[in-house]
C-alpha cells in the first residue's frame, strides 16, 4: 500500500471568533493546493485505486477537494482521527484495504511529522500543502519507508 501525507494548504489566521476547524483556505493557500494537486496527478498516473482521506476541518477538506478535482476517480472520505491525531485509527482504517491502493491523508501538524516518525522513523518537514510518501508494508500497513 502507498500512503501519502499532505498538508493542508494555508488557510486563515486562528482568531477567537473563528473556531480552528473553520478556518477556510486563502487565495494563495488555493493556489498552492492546485500546483500540489497537479503534481500528484502526475506522480499518481499509473496508480490503481487511490482513496483521499481529510480531516473534518475545514481548510484539509478544501484542500483534499482540490486534490480529488484534479484525480477524476477519487472521492474524498472524512476521518476525524485526523483531526484528533489518533494514527491507530487509521491504521485499523487501512489495514483492510487492497495491497494496490494508495491513500492521500490531507492532514495537520504536528500529527503529520510525528506519523511519520512512527510508520517509518523518518523526521519530515511538513511545510503547507507539502507532501510525503511511503510504501507501507507489514501486518495492517503499521510500518514502511519514505
Amino acid at each position: 500500500m502507498e500512503l501519502i501525507l499532505l498538508r493542508h494548504a494555508k488557510a486563515e489566521a486562528y482568531s477567537a471568533a473563528l473556531p480552528d476547524d473553520q478556518r477556510e483556505l486563502t487565495a494563495k493557500g488555493r493556489k498552492k493546493a492546485k500546483a500540489a494537486a497537479k503534481g500528484l496527478r502526475r506522480l499518481l498516473s499509473a496508480a490503481g485505486r487511490v482513496e483521499i482521506w481529510a480531516s473534518p476541518a475545514l481548510r484539509s477538506r478544501r484542500t483534499a477537494s482540490i486534490v480529488a478535482e484534479q484525480l477524476t476517480d477519487a472521492k474524498v472520505k472524512e476521518y476525524p482521527a485526523i483531526y484528533s491525531g489518533s494514527l491507530e485509527d487509521l491504521i485499523s482504517e487501512w489495514a483492510g484495504l487492497p495491497d494496490d491502493t494508495t491513500v492521500i491523508v490531507v492532514g495537520h501538524e504536528p500529527y503529520l511529522s510525528i506519523w511519520a516518525r512512527q510508520l517509518a522513523d523518518v523526521t519530515v518537514p511538513f511545510k503547507k500543502c507539502a507532501a510525503a510518501g511511503f510504501t507501507l508494508t507489514g501486518p495492517g500497513f503499521a510500518a514502511g519507508t519514505l
